[in-house]
């Protein structure tokens, strides 16, 4: 029974193994999904930004074409001025001019400044356009790193398996039952060491008995608080 443990004991060494490579290889896939949401939210942001360049070009395009309209209406009064026949039109009308180019003065002002922030966005746009790119070739290199490291693992995990599987053809079909039930409900723990009189998986004391079971290391011994699989730690 001695040389049984021997083999429980390295049977859940390797399905740890298992365990931890399939841990790595999900923690890889993690990392290509992790840049994915990374440049989804930075095309968002792009597209944002694109949005943005273009509402504020409307916005001057607009501004300038209330500037012609105020061109073409101040032409219009000019034209007028030399038909008006009193002083107190001409004065009148020299008025409504002055106003109207006080207003194209500020929306010419406008425009500048509107202009000013359509330089700002499309920079900024520019900037993000680029570093999408950079990205996603970025991203295009840690996948053929992550398929690579994933496929050198699925390589290691097949070997260890096949390992398993010639500590499993070594055991009973009753040892084997016990052992693999207990390691799906325990978590990988199905064979614990007693230190101190002490179970090492529940950290609940053994009995008498079953110090002395394990003492005599004829046949399978349980904790009788967790029932896990005991074995004495050699000191």
């Amino acid at each position: 029974m001695i040389e049984s443990i021997e083999v429980l004991k390295r049977l859940q060494s390797l399905k740890n193994k298992i365990n931890e490579l399939e841990r790595y290889k999900e923690c890889r896939k993690q990392d290509v999904q992790k840049k994915k949401d990374q440049i989804e939210a930075k095309r968002i942001l792009s597209g944002e930004k694109h949005k943005e360049k273009i509402s504020v070009q409307k916005e001057i395009d607009r501004k300038e074409l209330d500037l012609k309209t105020d061109e073409g209406e101040i032409s219009k009064f000019n034209v007028k001025l030399n038909t008006i026949k009193t002083n107190k039109e001409y004065t009148a009308l020299c008025s409504e001019i002055g106003s109207k180019k006080a207003d194209m003065s500020i929306l010419e002002d406008v425009i500048l400044n509107t202009m000013s922030r359509l330089e700002i966005v499309n920079k900024e746009y520019s900037e993000l356009t680029e570093n999408l790119k950079h990205e996603e070739e970025s991203l295009k290199e840690l996948i053929k790193s992550v398929d690579a490291d994933v496929r050198e693992t699925d390589i290691e995990i097949e070997k260890v398996q096949n390992d398993q599987k010639k500590y499993i053809d070594s055991l009973d079909e009753d040892t084997l039952y016990h052992y693999s039930r207990l390691s799906n409900i325990k978590g990988g723990k199905a064979v614990v060491a007693v230190m101190g009189n002490v179970c090492g998986g529940c950290f609940m004391n053994i009995t008498a008995q079953t110090l002395n079971l394990l003492m005599g290391g004829k046949e399978l011994v349980f904790c009788q608080s967790c029932s896990r699989i005991l074995y004495l730690e050699e000191k």
